[in-house]
């Protein structure tokens, strides 16, 4: 697939970073602290079903209102997990704990498998993006894991004025790295976001399912960054 491709973009919470500690983690202790134990690996596993089940809902969120949305994906989580407790006080709280972190850079942090690839992909020539549905931020936590030096560009939704999955983001990206997109992949953890919105673009796609979210679709699926190197 390399040879006929000039250029690879990329998600980025989910893809190239994530929270840390991570989604799992917090709500791992915040149950623990409610004196429900259950395995993290467990919390592991249904917010990847959790993923799967609002996949469509989340394409479909705006940046803003998205309040309603949040408290029907914890539901459905706590009814999952069997919690016994105050659903709303419990989501309301998982809230007030994600507002404190996801704004600060140093709550974000590189997975492992990132720079290799993306040392690996700028060796060899390709012209690299990202494509996010996010505020400035996006490119201060870039900036802060020394990862902003490896992109030609940095879409941002905010700074666009149109969020994934709407094609003309994805056409923006493309036109900045000055490839069409037929010739360019990209690279999310959201099918109906990424994938979706990647190929209505014209864009050649690969979702990235590092829990199992999507086993049950019929698409190009890896579940490790470093796995892409079969396809690139």
């Amino acid at each position: 697939m390399s040879e006929e491709l000039d250029a690879v973009l990329f998600d980025a919470g989910g893809t190239l970073f994530d929270l840390k500690p991570t989604k799992e983690d917090v709500l791992h202790s915040l149950l623990k602290k409610r004196g429900f134990e259950v395995p993290l690996e467990k919390v592991t596993r249904l917010l990847a079903k959790a993923e799967r089940r609002f996949d469509e809902k989340a394409a479909a969120l705006d940046g803003i209102n998205e309040g309603a949305f949040w408290k029907e994906y914890d539901k459905f989580v706590l009814e999952q997990l069997q919690y016994k407790g105050d659903f709303k006080e419990f989501s309301d709280k998982l809230s007030a704990e994600f507002e404190k972190m996801i704004p600060q850079v140093n709550s974000w942090a590189e997975y492992p498998d990132a720079r290799p690839l993306l040392d690996d992909l700028k060796d060899r020539k390709f012209r690299l993006g990202v494509v996010s549905n996010a505020t400035d931020l996006v490119r201060r936590v870039l900036d802060n894991l020394d990862l902003t030096k490896y992109f030609e560009t940095i879409v941002v939704s905010a700074e666009v004025g149109v969020r994934k999955p709407h094609e003309r983001i994805f056409k923006i990206a493309a036109d900045k790295v000055r490839s069409p997109p037929n010739r360019v992949i990209y690279i999310g953890d959201r099918f109906a976001i990424d994938v979706l919105g990647a190929k209505r673009a014209g864009m050649n796609a690969i979702l990235l399912d590092r829990f199992g979210a999507y086993a049950d679709l019929r698409v190009l699926r890896v579940k490790s960054l470093s796995a892409l190197r079969r396809y690139l």
